[in-house]
């Protein structure tokens, strides 16, 4: 699977307002957050750097898509990577080639809020 990934110059919190804020525009919404290096730390101790997931939705979108396949739902919603490695801040999405047909323009309008970070 291929990744999509921009470095950016703002800080986590700061990238993670402004993406949701754009997406909001586009009539996408994170539905869900999930931040792994807070259960790291927690459950095994180690300290990471900042590593978070947003799952991204348009509820209408998803529900059009699952009329084309039920089983949509392990694309989506899409989840979107914020983290920080060496100090940098970084987001990231899946966008393989060989995804389905059905969940390529959720992700490029995912890709396009990033882009516009």
């Amino acid at each position: 699977m291929y990744r999509y990934r921009r470095k950016l110059s703002l800080g986590l919190k700061e990238a993670e307002e402004k993406f949701k804020a754009k997406l909001e525009e586009k009539g996408y919404k994170v539905v869900l957050e999930f931040t792994p290096s807070d259960v790291v730390k927690a459950r095994v101790g180690v300290d990471m750097e900042p590593y978070r997931i947003l799952w991204v939705c348009n509820p209408k979108i998803f529900y059009e898509m699952t009329k084309e396949d039920y089983e949509i739902g392990s694309f989506a919603p899409c989840p979107v990577l914020f983290y920080q490695k060496n100090g940098e801040t970084y987001v990231a999405i899946n966008t393989a080639d060989d995804v389905l047909d059905i969940i390529k323009e959720p992700l490029e309008v995912v890709r396009g809020v990033i882009e516009e970070l």
